[in-house]
């Protein structure tokens, strides 16, 4: 070999050797802006007989900017390094939830890199992921949104200590709840216009009509429509809603289905609780609140029928929603919103047509509450145009 170039392999070599040797292998550096999480992660992992001491042992975590829609990454260096995309952080920041989305993914991430936990994309019964652990390589290309509040976080937070965690309540599709002493206070029908409620229209952007004893909503514009009337139904209340929707033709990828609560004039989103509970012809069913980033999770429902008829219900009972495709209990979750809201409707996905039919509303019977039929002619409809979905996947790696 060369001699000038056995030299300068040597040079390199030793190079190499003092700069790894000047690295700390003890270092600790996390962003301000992390601290809280890892110390909720310090306290949670004691109280399930986990111990760690960053500080001392060494651990970073910082802002960084990731390629491929990524939104953490953990380097499996000395010390353990994390990168949290700083754009993704930022945006949901400006979301309901931002802190539990926060949780969940800085959770995650510590996960594989104190709890040296590998990714894990196991389902429960229901669909949800096993874990919050799920990430990698994506299944069936479904988000890993992880509806991870209410009753669910606990969960979620014993399955990172202790992968044994039995299977939640939650997660069964036995619906077990009291469904029952529910009276019908707005029922439509469709035959004529006197008995559609809504006011059959056709203007520039959208066209109501009777077809067929269904109500008929063409849209003729790229953007969702929220359609929905104005009852005295207080969704925080216990409420049964159902109707039948068809959305025969269009992208399968579109959602389409029921909304409930409050629908602010002039809301683009981060202000605006309306509920949702959509499927699309992919036989998938999502449900969120519009003031979160994102759908809570993504669900494969084979009860749904492509491009026909499929009668979806929601029932709420306390602070739960119990949600069901053609009479078959898919999921539960609760209530997002705290606010009074008394809307109810539709989505229609843009430049789509659907078709409505057993459009009803009923409230449980309480000793304290009156329950008393709506009249037609007291309700106002109205509709609303939106960018829909917000933001619909969310990467863990």
């Amino acid at each position: 070999m060369n001699r000038r170039f056995l030299i300068i392999i040597v040079l390199t070599a030793i190079l190499a050797l003092n700069f790894s040797s000047c690295k700390n292998p003890t270092e600790y550096r996390v962003d301000y802006a992390f601290v809280p999480y890892l110390n909720r992660f310090d306290s949670l992992a004691e109280l399930h007989g986990k111990h760690f001491n960053p500080k001392l042992s060494g651990l970073i975590i910082e802002f960084g900017t990731l390629k491929d829609n990524n939104a953490g990454l953990t380097h499996f260096e000395t010390p353990i390094r994390i990168e949290i995309d700083k754009t993704y952080w930022n945006e949901i920041s400006h979301y309901a939830g931002a802190d539990l989305m926060k949780e969940d993914l800085l959770f995650h991430e510590l996960g594989h890199g104190l709890l040296n936990r590998d990714h894990l994309n196991t389902t429960l019964e229901n669909g949800d992921w096993k874990s919050m652990m799920c990430g990698g390589t994506q299944v069936d290309n479904r988000p890993w949104n992880i509806n991870y509040r209410g009753i669910r976080r606990k969960y979620y937070i014993d399955e990172l200590f202790n992968e044994s965690t039995p299977a939640p309540d939650f997660s069964s599709t036995q619906f077990a709840a009291d469904s029952t002493k529910y009276l019908p206070v707005l029922t439509l029908g469709f035959t004529i216009a006197d008995n559609a409620g809504w006011t059959l229209t056709d203007d520039a952007q959208h066209k109501m009509s009777i077809d067929n004893n269904r109500l008929k909503f063409e849209s003729k514009i790229s953007k969702t429509f929220l359609v929905f009337t104005n009852t005295n139904i207080n969704i925080q209340s216990d409420f049964r809603f159902d109707l039948t929707i068809e959305y025969p033709v269009g992208d399968n990828s579109n959602q389409y289905g029921i909304i409930f609560g409050n629908v602010p004039t002039g809301s683009d989103g981060t202000n605006d609780p309306i509920e949702y509970f959509t499927i699309n012809n992919n036989q998938k069913m999502y449900m969120g609140n519009r003031t979160w980033f994102s759908f809570f999770t993504q669900l494969n429902e084979n009860s749904i029928i492509v491009g026909g008829k499929n009668h979806l219900k929601v029932l709420k009972i306390g602070q739960m929603l119990y949600y069901f495709i053609n009479n078959v209990y898919c999921y539960c979750s609760e209530i997002t919103t705290t606010q009074s809201g008394a809307q109810f409707g539709f989505m229609v996905p843009a430049n789509g047509t659907v078709w409505i039919d057993n459009f009803s509303i009923s409230q449980k019977k309480v000793a304290a509450m009156n329950v008393r039929p709506v009249s037609i002619s007291n309700l106002s409809f109205e509709t609303k145009t939106m960018s829909f979905p917000l933001h619909p996947k969310i990467y863990h790696q």
